[in-house]
């Protein structure tokens, strides 16, 4: 019973999802439809004589924006919607069924033409932020209106009685078209970019002050007539608010402005108000000054919009560039004191050793002296306790001398690895030796993760390079395989070995038996913040200082060689003489 109810709880969740769609789907047809019927009927209030085409489709940018901007999930409600529009609009003024059917396939094939063309040279993720952008949408809108343009131009030659040559026909809708998509389309396209990435308030607010005030220029340019505008024409006049609206704010903005400047020259041109309704232009003349002032104003606010977008960007990414490598070189200069730290623990314990040994036998040899001296004020002194007195001192001195010998080396040793540490002076070292040195730096952290190291290299290989940098590559790599080679708590056994190869390299071996490296990890382990310890504290930068100083200031190759429950093992080439 259980799983019947299930089941049909699934059914359920699946119709109303279902119903969700549909619903949505719907809603969305009928949107386009009455936007595109509304903008279709205000074009065919100015249509070209004879042959009867509109001037200005601003029909076309809905349905392609909406298409581009949404995705091919809105296809079959963009087509349905604009299909249904154009049916609509023109069997309402003197177009037949049949020539109004196949208008609204021209004009719904168009949308889908171009933004097909969109989908698969920019994908789905669209907007007009980059210059390429820009003039592939100007592309793809060229070749969807001349596609469209042919099918519209045979069916005003079939349906309608028209003396005008086909090329003619063909010219007007491919420009009425084309002016409504690189107009329309730009600021549905980018409204639909701002609702997924909204703007701050500041820029909303500047964005929509800078569009008000181009607003009103536009009408005090397009709507009144002086000679001034006669000589300069207003898209000169727009040019500097434009170039405010696109340096300051998102293409959003100088989209929506550009969309009012050319609704207002449609609007103008077709009522014959204002600049673009001058009665003593023909109508042709103040046709093509409308047409050609919507294609500078559009396309020259899209492209300054996308310079200035393309310029933020870049400025965007290089601060955040600067901000990554001041932390990635925080991050390394703080692993590097860790290791210092590690290098000052190392020190402590090893020297407390020799130097609590030596601390014990001078108390006990103080002690004795003292209890001999008493001895020797009360007379009670014979050759047997003299002689024995004299064997303790002896002894005494041989250990502390000894012990204070092995501190004493301790030190230099310590001494000289925290000054190649902390400088980058280039020396000539013993191989063997400075390895020796490092290893008892880390010996107190051998000791507590129950791990061996052993040395197997000859003691004739001499370096000229930077002793500080093997020094560090040597500890990350010990760290490295203690914290991750060995995660059972067990301890291993790690090996160093070292050979040359010619007389001018030596290749330097670092293994141990630990856990080894899964394949998927081999390749992220010498890139910067990779670990698979985050949880326990790492960084991720100890094997990226290692590539990094053998390749670059050592001046030689590293390669890694591993598997899982078969240890690792790094391999560095080094040159003898290092470069620099």
């Amino acid at each position: 019973m259980r799983q019947n109810l299930r089941i049909q709880v699934q059914h359920e969740l699946s119709t109303g999802i279902d119903l969700t769609r549909w619903v949505g789907s719907i809603g969305l047809a009928v949107a386009v439809g009455i936007v595109y019927f509304v903008a279709a009927r205000l074009s065919l209030a100015l249509l070209t004589k004879p042959e009867g085409v509109a001037v200005f489709w601003p029909a076309a940018g809905v349905s392609a924006g909406v298409l581009i901007a949404l995705g091919s999930a809105a296809l079959w409600p963009v087509v349905v919607g604009t299909m249904a529009a154009t049916i609509v609009a023109n069997l309402s003024g003197d177009r037949n069924l049949w020539s109004a059917v196949l208008f609204g396939l021209c004009n719904a094939g168009e949308a889908v033409l171009t933004a097909s063309l969109i989908w698969h040279y920019f994908g789905s993720d669209f907007r007009l932020s980059k210059l390429r952008n820009v003039l592939g949408l100007a592309g793809a809108a060229i070749i969807g209106v001349a596609v469209s343009g042919i099918g519209g131009a045979l069916t005003f030659k079939l349906f309608h009685s028209t003396t005008t040559p086909i090329l003619t026909i063909w010219q007007h809708w491919f420009a009425s078209d084309g002016l409504g998509i690189i107009t329309v389309a730009p600021l549905l396209i980018e409204l639909a970019s701002a609702s997924r990435d909204r703007p701050p308030l500041s820029e909303l607010v500047e964005g929509a002050l800078a569009v008000a005030a181009l607003a009103l220029v536009s009408g005090l340019a397009i709507f009144l007539r002086s000679e001034l505008l006669a000589t300069v024409g207003p898209v000169a006049v727009l040019f500097a608010p434009l170039l405010w609206l696109a340096a300051r704010c998102r293409p959003v903005f100088a989209a929506a402005a550009a969309f009012i400047v050319s609704l207002s020259i449609v609007w103008t041109t077709t009522f014959g108000i204002g600049y673009f309704g001058n009665p003593g232009l023909s109508i042709d003349e103040r046709v093509l000054a409308a047409q050609v002032s919507i294609l500078l104003v559009t396309i020259g606010a899209s492209v300054l919009a996308a310079l200035f977008a393309e310029i933020r960007d870049k400025r965007r990414l290089a601060e955040a560039a600067l901000h990554a490598s001041e932390t990635q070189r925080y991050l390394i200069e703080t692993e590097r004191l860790a290791a210092l730290g590690g290098l000052v623990a190392g020190v402590a314990h090893e020297i407390s050793s020799p130097i609590g040994t030596s601390l014990t036998v001078a108390s006990t040899l103080a002690h004795r002296s003292a209890d001999f001296t008493d001895q020797i004020a009360s007379g009670q002194v014979r050759r047997a306790l003299l002689v024995d007195f004299a064997d303790g001192c002896r002894g005494a001195a041989e250990q502390l001398v000894a012990n204070l010998q092995r501190a004493g080396g301790l030190i230099q040793s310590f001494k000289q690895v925290a000054v190649d540490r902390s400088s980058d002076d280039r020396r000539a070292f013993d191989l063997k030796l400075a390895t020796e040195q490092v290893i008892a730096s880390v010996r107190s952290r051998l000791v507590k993760s129950q791990s061996s190291l052993a040395i197997e290299m000859p003691s004739d290989i001499t370096l000229d390079s930077y002793p500080g940098a093997y020094g560090q590559v040597l500890t990350n790599l010990i760290f490295n395989a203690v914290a991750h080679g060995f995660t059972d708590g067990a301890g291993g056994q790690m090996l160093i070995k070292a050979r040359r190869l010619g007389m001018d390299q030596v290749e330097i071996t670092f293994s141990d038996d630990g856990s080894g490296i899964p394949e998927e990890v081999q390749r992220r382990v010498f890139d910067p913040f990779f670990t698979t310890g985050r949880a326990q504290g790492s960084t991720g930068l100890g094997l990226y200082i290692v590539y990094n100083l053998v390749t670059q200031q050592l001046g030689g190759r590293i390669a890694l060689v591993s598997a899982p429950g078969k240890g690792t093992s790094i391999s560095m080439t080094l040159p003898v003489l290092a470069p620099g």
